[in-house]
C-alpha cells in the first residue's frame, strides 16, 4: 500500500513524466563563473598542470525534486511518524532525483558541441563521468588547471575557479576535480601506532598468555579483569557494550559494510591472525568476507613491500575489518576498496588523486540494489578544504542511503576542534576559528567520537576526539533544540570561533584509544576515531539482527530516533573535551555534547528501545 501511494505521489509531482524540450540551437555561449574556492594554506601552486594529463571529470547535474529525499528520510526515521521504518527502494529514489529531460539534453548538447561524446551516466543519471585531457577540461570550463604541491610533497592538478555557459548554471551543481583540495584521510592518530616492536615483545612475553582467547562466549569476569586501557581487545569491547552474550539469529539476512580508500585493502592474513587471537570462532571469516573493488581499487594480498610498510598501508583497512568482524560476527562483512581510475575506462596515466573518493563510492553503491544495513567509514578531512557544492551533493548521497534504511556511520576525526596551528579561515582573511570536519558534519550520517577508560569512559585525550559545528550545514530539526541547549550551557565561551546554527557532531561515541590491531603480521595497538566508528556500527548491526529476527524493520538512519529519546539507551560520557586549536575545546557534560555526543552503546538497552518502536 505504501509503495502504491508513493508511486501516485511521484506521478503527482511530475517525476514520471517529462515536458517537450524546445529545440536547441547552437550559439556562442556566454560563460560566467560558477564556482571559486580558496586554495588551502597547506597547498601552493607549482606551475601549470601537465598538458598530457587526463582528468576524470565528474559533472553533478541538477536533481529533480530537491529536498524530497531528505523529507522522506526524516519521516521514515522518526519513531513518532506514521511512516517510521517504511524505507524507500533504489528504484524509488532514482525516480525522485533523475534530472529533467531539459537538463539532460542541454548538458548533452554542451558536451557534444565540444566534441565530447564518450561520456557515461550513473544509474540515476544525476552524474556524468568523462575522461578528457587537461586542455579539453580547460576549454569546457573556461579555466586553467595548475599543479599544486602540499606541505608533505603530494601534488594534484586543480582549478580554483571555473565557469559554465550562463544557461547551464541552473542545470549543473558541481564539476570536480576543479576546486577541491581535500584528500580523504583515515582517522587514525598517526603517532599512536608507535613502539610496535615493544608491543609485540610484550605480547610474546606476557600479553598472549593473558589476552589470547581460546573460545567464544560469555565471561563472568569484571570489566577491571578483562579490560586494559593500554591494550583494548574485542572481548573488552564486547563486554563493555554488552554484546558478548548475544547469539546472532539471522546473519543470513544481515550485513555490515566498511569502505577503504587510498589504495588500501583489508589484508586477509592480518585479519586472520587478529581473529585467531581475539575472536577464534570468527577466524574463518577472514578468508570469506567479501571485497569489492571500485574504480580499480587495490586488493593486493601478497607480502608487504618496503614502501607499504613505510606508508603504513592497510592499517585503516585492517582496523575496520578487524573491529567489524570481531564484534559483529557472524554478521557477514563486505568491504569496498575505492580506487581512482574510472571503472568504465581504466587509464594507467591518470593519477588517482583526480577523483573525488566519496562520489566515486557513492555512485557505485547507490546503483546497487542489495546493500548492507550498516556501513562505516573512517575517513574525513577539514570541511573548509571541501567545496560546499561538492559537500552538499555528497551529503545528499548519504541521505539517499539513509532513506533506503541504511545506517551510515563516519568517524568524527582526531583533531578535536581543529589541529593546532591550522585554526584559521581559508578565505584569505586568516580569521581565527575552529575547523569542523567533513563528512562528520553532514546531518544525514551518524558521527562517532572516541573514548578511553572503562569505569567510567571519558573522552579520549591522547588526541582530540573530533567535535564541533558545521559551517556548511544548519542544525537539522531532529537536533536543533539539543544543540541550542548545549551552546547555551557554554555561557559564551568560544563565541566567534564556531557556527552556533551549525549541525553539531558527534552523535555518539565508542572506544578509540589503544585498540588491539594486527598489521604487517604484528600484534600492535592503534588509536583514533577510526576504531570508534566500526565498533559502534558493529553493535548496531547486532541490534538489527535482533530486529530482523522479530520481523521488524532495521534501524536505518539513527539520529532522529536517538535524539527523540533513544539516547537513554546510551551511556553518557561526562568528562573530557574536544582538545584542539591549542585549547581545551568543547567539553563533555551531562546529555549531548560536542565531543562524545550522547555517549557509548549499551546493547541490551538499545535492543529494548528498538523493539519498543
Amino acid at each position: 500500500m505504501f509503495f502504491s501511494k508513493l508511486s501516485a505521489s511521484l506521478c503527482a509531482i511530475g517525476i514520471a513524466g517529462t515536458n517537450a524540450l524546445p529545440s536547441i540551437v547552437r550559439s556562442d555561449y556566454v560563460y560566467t563563473v560558477k564556482e571559486r574556492h580558496p586554495v588551502p594554506l597547506q597547498w601552493a601552486e607549482a606551475g601549470p598542470a601537465p598538458r598530457g594529463q587526463n582528468i576524470h571529470l565528474q559533472i553533478g547535474l541538477k536533481q529533480s525534486n530537491e529536498g524530497l529525499i531528505e523529507k522522506h528520510l526524516l519521516e521514515t526515521s522518526d519513531p513518532n511518524h506514521e511512516r517510521y521504518g517504511q524505507h524507500l527502494s533504489m528504484a524509488d529514489i532514482h525516480r525522485m532525483i533523475e534530472p529533467s529531460h531539459e537538463t539532460l539534453e542541454l548538458v548533452r548538447s554542451w558536451l557534444e558541441e565540444h566534441d565530447i561524446r564518450d561520456y557515461f551516466h550513473n544509474p540515476s543519471k544525476d552524474w556524468v563521468s568523462v575522461m578528457v585531457p587537461v586542455e579539453k577540461a580547460e576549454e569546457l570550463l573556461q579555466t586553467k588547471y595548475s599543479t599544486f604541491k602540499s606541505w608533505d610533497g603530494k601534488t594534484i592538478s586543480r582549478a580554483p575557479v571555473w565557469s559554465l555557459p550562463q544557461h547551464l548554471h541552473e542545470h549543473i551543481d558541481v564539476v570536480q576535480p576543479t576546486t577541491s583540495f581535500f584528500r580523504a584521510a583515515p582517522q587514525i592518530y598517526a603517532p599512536l601506532l608507535e613502539n610496535t616492536a615493544a608491543v609485540q615483545e610484550w605480547w610474546d612475553q606476557s600479553g598472549a598468555a593473558q589476552y589470547t582467547e581460546t573460545e567464544d562466549g560469555a565471561s563472568g569476569a569484571s570489566i577491571s579483569k578483562i579490560c586494559n586501557i593500554s591494550f583494548t581487545t574485542p572481548k573488552c569491547i564486547r563486554t563493555l557494550y554488552g554484546t558478548i552474550d548475544y547469539k546472532p539469529q539471522v546473519p543470513d539476512k544481515n550485513k555490515i559494510g566498511t569502505v577503504n580508500y587510498l589504495n588500501e585493502t583489508s589484508k586477509r592474513s592480518d585479519v586472520a591472525k587478529f581473529l585467531r587471537n581475539f575472536r577464534p570462532a570468527a577466524a574463518g571469516a577472514a578468508q570469506t568476507f567479501e571485497i569489492v573493488q571500485i574504480a580499480n581499487g587495490s586488493n593486493y594480498q601478497g607480502p608487504y613491500t618496503a614502501q607499504q610498510i613505510e606508508d603504513h598501508t592497510n592499517i585503516e583497512g585492517n582496523l575496520d575489518a578487524e573491529q567489524a568482524l570481531s564484534i559483529g560476527w557472524p554478521t557477514p562483512l563486505i568491504t569496498w576498496n575505492v580506487g581512482g581510475s574510472p571503472p568504465f575506462k581504466p587509464d594507467l596515466n591518470t593519477p588517482t588523486d583526480t577523483n573525488e573518493p566519496y562520489n566515486v563510492w557513492l555512485n557505485y553503491v547507490l546503483g546497487q540494489d542489495d546493500l548492507p544495513q550498516v556501513i562505516s567509514t573512517s575517513y574525513g578531512d577539514d570541511e573548509q578544504t571541501v567545496p560546499e557544492s561538492y559537500a552538499r551533493r555528497a551529503c545528499q548521497g548519504f541521505a539517499q542511503l539513509g532513506a533506503r534504511g541504511i545506517s551510515v556511520f563516519f568517524s568524527s576525526g582526531d583533531s578535536g576542534v581543529g589541529a593546532n596551528g591550522t585554526c584559521v579561515s581559508n578565505d584569505g582573511q586568516n580569521t581565527p576559528q575552529f575547523i569542523p570536519a567533513f563528512p562528520a558534519g553532514c546531518p544525514w550520517v551518524t558521527t562517532v567520537g572516541g573514548t578511553k577508560g572503562f569505569e567510567p569512559e571519558v573522552a579520549v585525550s591522547r588526541f582530540g576526539s573530533g567535535g564541533g559545528f558545521s559551517n556548511y550545514f544548519k542544525a537539522p530539526s531532529y537536533q536543533k533544540a539539543t544543540v541550542q541547549k548545549y551552546i547555551k550551557s557554554l555561557n559564551g565561551e568560544y563565541n566567534g570561533l564556531y557556527n552556533k546554527n551549525g549541525r553539531g557532531y558527534p552523535d555518539v561515541a565508542a572506544q578509540g584509544n589503544h585498540d588491539a590491531l594486527v598489521w604487517a603480521g604484528n600484534i600492535s595497538t592503534v588509536g583514533g576515531t577510526s576504531a570508534s566508528s566500526p565498533s559502534f556500527a558493529a553493535v548496531i548491526a547486532l541490534v538489527n539482527d535482533a530486529l530482523i529476527a522479530k520481523g521488524k524493520p532495521t534501524l536505518g538512519f539513527l539520529n532522529p530516533w536517538l535524539y527523540s529519546g533513544a539516547y537513554s539507551a546510551l551511556t553518557d560520557v561526562l568528562s573530557g573535551s574536544a582538545i584542539g586549536c591549542n585549547g581545551s575545546g568543547f567539553p563533555a557534560q551531562e546529555g549531548w555534547d560536542a565531543v562524545t555526543g550522547w555517549g557509548t552503546p549499551n546493547f541490551g538497552k538499545l535492543v529494548d528501545a528498538a523493539m519498543s518502536k
